[in-house]
């Protein structure tokens, strides 16, 4: 699959940026998760106590896929 210049940088931005939201506001992205099982599933979802870190080392590993993206895509 050949990516325009632009593809690609939207690409690892997009992931790097996903990476930063899921460390710097998890409780955010639970609250969002919650309220999205509850309208679209109808059920309830109910975060644990070790969700936030959860959600934090999704982030990490976000970032962590940007920066080989970035690496191999440019």
């Amino acid at each position: 699959m050949d990516l325009t210049r632009t593809e690609r940088r939207l690409l690892w931005v997009g992931t790097a940026l996903a990476g930063a939201l899921h460390l710097l506001v998890p409780g955010l992205l639970l609250s969002s998760a919650r309220l999205g099982y509850r309208w679209v599933l109808a059920v309830e979802f109910a975060p644990q106590e070790k969700s936030r870190r959860r959600v934090r080392l999704l982030g990490v590993a976000f970032l962590a896929i940007a920066a080989a993206l970035k690496r191999l895509l440019e």
